[in-house]
């Protein structure tokens, strides 16, 4: 089966927790992946954490 072009894999981590390896859907909202990143960890609040890009350049991941 061919990967889908909007489903690409990436590396999350966080200070003190095991490194995710999420296959990141581009065509879902945002929100509803962090949502699925802090459900992994079992943090509250997802609407408090953002992702951020860490390699070369630091920025923070946006909807567009």
């Amino acid at each position: 089966m061919p990967q889908q072009k909007d489903i690409v894999k990436i590396a999350i981590q966080m200070p003190g927790a095991y490194p995710q390896l999420i296959q990141l859907d581009q065509k879902k909202p945002l929100s509803a992946v962090i949502k699925e990143v802090c459900d992994g960890w079992n943090l509250p609040g997802p609407d408090n954490y953002a992702l951020q890009y860490t390699e070369g350049v630091q920025m923070y991941i946006t909807e567009s």
